[in-house]
């Protein structure tokens, strides 16, 4: 193999590496990991203005991260079951995440922590209490509540209302279960209600990537390889066919050889003088008749014989 030809097989052999790399490093890029919790809070919006706005003396926020979400969510199941005083305000899941809202004894609390950290970690830990609520005595509470049950004892004895008392009647019904709903909060002062955030931990394979890597790296050069071959004899097959074809510049001599311009002339010149080094004899003419040398040597070759 000719000087030239190495050169030229190098440079395709770089060329081939360098883009089944940036083929490989592309598609690596496009197939890491992405990061986990980039967008969580979304999903717990809604829940948090629920827990943040419902009214109770004592709140109670958790917040648990596991690798299994299937088996966090039969534990919290379980605790509803066990520990739950009534229905659940909120019990959803979603994917890779869980909501749940309900309420517990305050006592029961440090419990259902331990439990959680058995089946993950706890990244959220928090116990807020209403300080609106806390001012409030329950005694004071219960006879407004007396009063205003009085005052709509009051109205219904006079029978069929109508304009301003009317309005009257329904703005105290309205006050009286507001009164009713601070009370039964009063009187459970020593109940929590819990908020529990589940999120699945996506573990992240840092192999994956160099793996990706490596089989789209190796894949790119013989797909590039095979590719290259392909061009190479298609494009000697399309030469040859030019030439039978008759295409000007072109030559079937040999598969996928052509020549062209003075490479035609130089071959029809050496097919009709020959490739020695000798000089043809060429006859001069002169003006006293007289011939060349060479042609005196052919008059007296023709003499002799």
């Amino acid at each position: 193999m000719s000087k030239t030809s190495k050169r030229r097989l190098r440079a395709v052999a770089i060329f081939v590496i360098f883009l089944s790399l940036a083929w490989a490093g592309y598609r690596a890029f496009l197939d890491k990991p992405k990061k986990d919790g980039t967008d969580s809070r979304a999903h717990f919006k809604d829940s948090e203005k629920l827990f943040t706005d419902y009214s109770w003396l004592n709140k109670a926020k958790i917040r648990v991260r596991s690798s299994s979400l299937k088996n966090t969510t039969q534990e919290i199941d379980t605790i509803i079951r066990s520990y739950s005083l009534e229905k659940p305000l909120l019990k959803s899941n979603e994917g890779n995440y869980g909501v749940y809202i309900f309420k517990i004894d305050s006592g029961n609390l440090p419990t259902i922590k331990e439990k959680f950290s058995k089946v993950g970690s706890i990244t959220v830990d928090k116990e807020v209490v209403d300080s609106s609520l806390v001012v409030k005595s329950l005694e004071t509470e219960e006879s407004i509540l007396a009063s205003k049950r009085k005052n709509l004892a009051d109205i219904d004895a006079m029978g069929n209302v109508y304009g301003n008392i009317a309005k009257d009647k329904e703005d105290l019904i309205g006050q009286i279960r507001s009164q009713e709903n601070l009370v039964n909060v009063l009187k459970r002062w020593d109940t929590t209600l819990l908020y529990v955030e589940l999120e699945q931990v996506v573990v992240t394979n840092t192999v994956a990537p160099f793996k990706v890597f490596v089989v789209n790296f190796f894949g790119a050069i013989i797909g590039l390889f095979v590719a290259s071959v392909l061009a190479y004899y298609g494009t000697k097959l399309i030469m040859y066919l030019l030439a039978l074809m008759g295409v000007k510049g072109f030559s079937a001599t040999g598969l996928g050889s052509y020549q062209y311009g003075y490479g035609n002339y130089a071959n029809r010149y050496y097919s009709r003088y020959g490739r020695s080094k000798s000089k043809r004899k060429v006859k001069r003419i002169y003006k006293d008749g007289r011939s060349s040398r060479s042609d005196d040597d052919d008059q007296e070759t023709s003499q002799k014989d």
